[in-house]
């Protein structure tokens, strides 16, 4: 089993990074969030995790050991799998699933692409005691303010795309839904994302 690929990011794709490693280039599938990230980087360290299928080989990838040890606790929920567990890692940083699941907040987990509601009473009946907030970590603002203004934000036509990377940054500075969804619309009107 691999423990992590350490080497040169050369190419990517919506889900995936190819990393090249003395002369072989792996195909990691990692948070959609941070391949840009990724390719930014000359070197790069990702933590791995393989699943073997009857005729395939996938290796999943995270930038820290802390994400792999969610992503790991996320694929053991029954219905479950790696791409989804993926997309919670895209959707929420670490740190504030640990809160989501301090606060038991369904709402943010429905938020997910692919997540339905009984998958995320699911996933809080399984994990609530296992993803944990650190003691001394910085936990942004409830969740619950953000999926408000990101589902107002929609409703108004934008793209969940353009909507959820701009509503996730003002909800850790922002008191109000009323202020992000006007500092939101305001930088969508200028293209500012």
């Amino acid at each position: 089993m691999l423990a992590f690929v350490q080497g040169q990011p050369v190419d990517s794709g919506s889900d995936h990074v190819v990393i090249a490693v003395g002369g072989l280039g792996y195909k990691v599938f990692v948070p959609a969030s941070g391949i840009e990230r990724i390719l930014t980087q000359s070197t790069v360290t990702l933590h791995t995790h393989m699943v073997v299928k009857e005729d395939r080989i996938f290796l999943f990838g995270t930038e820290t050991a802390a994400e792999l040890a969610v992503f790991r606790h996320l694929i053991s929920v029954s219905g479950v799998g790696p791409k989804m567990a993926l997309a919670v890692l895209s959707t929420w940083p670490v740190k504030r699933l640990g809160a989501i699941f301090a606060e038991e907040d369904l709402h943010a987990l429905t938020t997910i692409p692919g997540v339905g509601r009984k998958t995320a009473q699911r996933m809080l009946l399984e994990l609530k005691d296992k993803i944990q907030v650190e003691p001394g970590q910085d936990v942004p603002k409830s969740s619950g303010m953000a999926a408000d203004a990101e589902a107002a934000l929609l409703a108004l036509g934008y793209k969940t795309a353009q909507v959820r990377p701009l509503v996730q940054e003002l909800a850790r500075t922002e008191t109000a839904v009323e202020d992000i969804i006007r500092i939101a619309l305001s930088r969508l009107v200028k293209g500012g994302n």
